[in-house]
């Protein structure tokens, strides 16, 4: 509104992996929206999106769409029920608002759902493995993905399918931020650990409203017999740009970009705060990496208020709680930007008197630790 440019790093919470107003995605949304949005019958871009996915997620052999990321965890639990007969899922981490996940955390949800969804801690193996006993023949799926400050891997993932399948249950990967983030195929691909079902939103439209559930076919075809229904899973502008998307992933190496670039953030923005003695740390995955400020608790919300403010009046833009989302059109010249106006916020927080002298130690609980990262689904 007032004219202002912004080095952004929040990018729609996410979806947006190869920039605003990427000229491909543009082009494919445009050249559908002139032949139709929505139809009675299938449209050829539908079947050449789920094609695209089959061939870039390790997982998929079959792929079912939906329009968020909350909805597409929902229906996962919904076909991994059907597909074993069971009703308890065991969920480790943040899966959106559906009654499914907010059962016993939100008032709104009759409490006696939450008896079917238990929640366990992820890496935590020997307490998936007590709760599989405690529900042994019951649980129908085993839900998870990994905290974004990179402290788990392919052996807790690699172990939770190994306990999900001796109790003859599904596993579930949750891939609405690491896919087309951290590997094309998400964090199986990278990890090298292959899910029954796995859910993948955001990345893969680049803003357009889109989801999936994909998996093994004999697993999907239960999608087919269960109540899971939507409209507007066949809308047309939303799968074009999907196709678009996975066009420019197979053309270009945007991973290895996001990479590359998400590092370079990464070091500028925790050489800054070293310069400045400022208890702030980014870490995690390049592509998608997390920060932290380690301070009294009654100082992170006014520290990070502080941080977020100076550094939008210096033209970048981060986010609290959230991830810096590297994108395909992030240029050195854009993080260079960005790390010289957090350099400034930087400055105003040691100012401010938040500054490594008045620090808690980085392991004090009362610190802004890293968690599961609770974005919008």
């Amino acid at each position: 509104m007032d004219g202002n440019a912004y080095v952004d790093f929040v990018n729609g919470l996410g979806p947006i992996t190869l920039g605003y107003g990427y000229p491909t995605v543009d082009a494919a949304v445009r050249a559908q929206l002139a032949q139709g949005i929505v139809s009675g019958l299938l449209w050829p871009v539908e079947v050449a999106a789920a094609r695209g996915l089959v061939e870039a997620i390790p997982s998929a052999e079959s792929v079912r769409f939906f329009k968020g990321g909350g909805e597409a965890t929902a229906a996962a639990a919904r076909i991994a029920r059907a597909a074993t007969g069971r009703h308890v899922i065991l969920n480790a981490g943040y899966r959106g608002w559906p009654d499914t996940w907010s059962a016993g955390r939100d008032a709104a949800v009759p409490p006696d759902v939450a008896r079917y969804t238990l929640t366990f801690t992820a890496g935590d193996l020997n307490q998936l493995e007590r709760l599989l006993e405690e529900n042994r023949g019951q649980v129908a799926a085993v839900f998870t993905d990994v905290p974004y400050d990179a402290s788990l891997g392919a052996a807790y993932l690699d172990g939770a399918k190994q306990l999900a399948h001796d109790h003859g249950a599904l596993l579930c990967f949750d891939e609405i931020v690491n896919g087309f983030r951290l590997a094309r195929g998400g964090m199986q691909e990278h990890f090298g650990v292959i899910p029954d079902l796995a859910c993948f939103a955001k990345g893969m439209a680049n803003g357009m409203p889109l989801a999936a559930v994909v998996g093994r076919r004999d697993i999907m075809a239960h999608a087919a017999t269960s109540l899971i229904s939507i409209t507007y899973g066949g809308e047309a502008l939303s799968l074009a740009a999907c196709v678009a998307v996975l066009d420019t992933y197979a053309r270009h190496d945007v991973i290895g970009h996001l990479w590359r670039v998400g590092q370079r953030l990464m070091d500028g923005l925790n050489a800054a705060a070293a310069e400045t003695r400022v208890p702030f740390r980014c870490l995690g995955y390049p592509p998608m990496s997390a920060m932290r400020l380690t301070l009294p608790s009654e100082q992170v919300t006014p520290a990070w208020e502080l941080f977020l403010g100076e550094s939008a009046r210096r033209g970048a833009l981060f986010r609290r709680g959230g991830l810096n989302m590297m994108t395909f059109s992030h240029q050195d010249s854009d993080v260079d930007e960005a790390v010289r106006a957090a350099g400034g916020a930087f400055q105003a927080l040691r100012d401010a008197g938040f500054n490594a002298n008045g620090a808690t130690d980085p392991g004090d609980e009362r610190g802004q630790q890293v968690g599961p990262w609770a974005g919008p689904r």
